[in-house]
């Protein structure tokens, strides 16, 4: 009998999974959290709000969908507990922060038991490939972001979120698996498997890197409705670019680097005919 998604089986009982089946933010981590600010917030065409520039450790981006938040882990590393394995690529939602922590712990190693602040808790887990992510519980609800007025061809949206991974299908099940989303045998047997989520950023578990043999990383994509004008904006601004802009049967991408060194891509999506 198939598992129903969405939800955890045992015998002749179901339940539903108490982690949301969305990426609620993605990290990216950064030494300099203003130059990381200024920078995101010119590629994206948004201003910089200085009121999260007040001595913390985070810089976010309230963007629709699924937010992007800037750590600086100042905060992490007076903690003599931590290590730098724990940096998150991304959270997931947590609807209670105890039953998920039981939940993934049935799954894997979480590096912490859930930390309790104030109107929010959390804790860190990796995946079988040595990934950290997050889960987090937050009090009350938020309605959905509108789209952010911009003055930049690059979307203020994230599209999709990279996961590098070596076994797919292993790291295919695990996602499926913890999110309650069925196993697709066929798709894990391709180079990007596209983990089923509600809403939000796409989760796409990603074998290139492994299959080319190349040492660098993609955390995310940006979109953009127009390739060409996103393109002579980067260069405009001079924003690095890590490569030559590509042209694929699906999309057409190029990447830039942070000044952290984080390879960023932006994408447009080719509408089928």
């Amino acid at each position: 009998m198939e598992e129903n998604p969405g939800s955890v089986s045992s015998p002749g009982t179901f339940r539903p999974i108490p982690l949301e089946n969305r990426i609620a933010s993605v990290f990216v981590h950064v030494t300099d959290l203003r130059r990381a600010a200024e920078w995101y917030s010119r590629l994206m065409g948004l201003p910089i709000l200085e009121e999260r520039l007040n001595g913390g450790p985070v810089y976010w981006f309230d963007l629709p969908g699924t937010h992007l938040i800037l750590d600086s882990n100042t905060a992490n590393r007076q903690n003599p507990e931590w290590r730098e394995e724990m940096m998150p690529w991304f959270m997931f939602p947590a609807r209670d922060i105890d039953e998920t922590y039981r939940y993934v712990e049935e799954r894997t190693e979480p590096f912490f038991e859930p930390e309790r602040h104030g109107t929010m808790a959390c804790f860190n887990f990796r995946d079988p490939e040595g990934n950290a992510l997050m889960a987090c519980w937050t009090a009350g609800t938020s309605a959905e972001e509108a789209e952010l007025p911009a003055q930049s061809p690059i979307l203020s949206r994230i599209g999709g979120v990279f996961v590098d991974v070596k076994d797919m299908r292993t790291a295919a099940r695990w996602y499926t698996g913890l999110l309650g989303q069925p196993f697709d045998e066929h798709r894990a047997e391709q180079p990007i498997y596209s983990v089923p989520v509600a809403r939000g950023a796409a989760l796409l578990l990603d074998r290139n890197r492994h299959l080319n043999g190349e040492t660098f990383t993609e955390l995310f994509y940006l979109e953009t409705e127009d390739f060409d004008a996103a393109l002579a904006y980067v260069r405009r601004q001079r924003f690095r670019l890590a490569d030559e802009p590509r042209h694929l049967h699906d999309l057409s991408e190029f990447a830039l680097l942070d000044p952290d060194g984080n390879r960023i891509v932006v994408a447009q999506m080719k509408k089928r005919s």
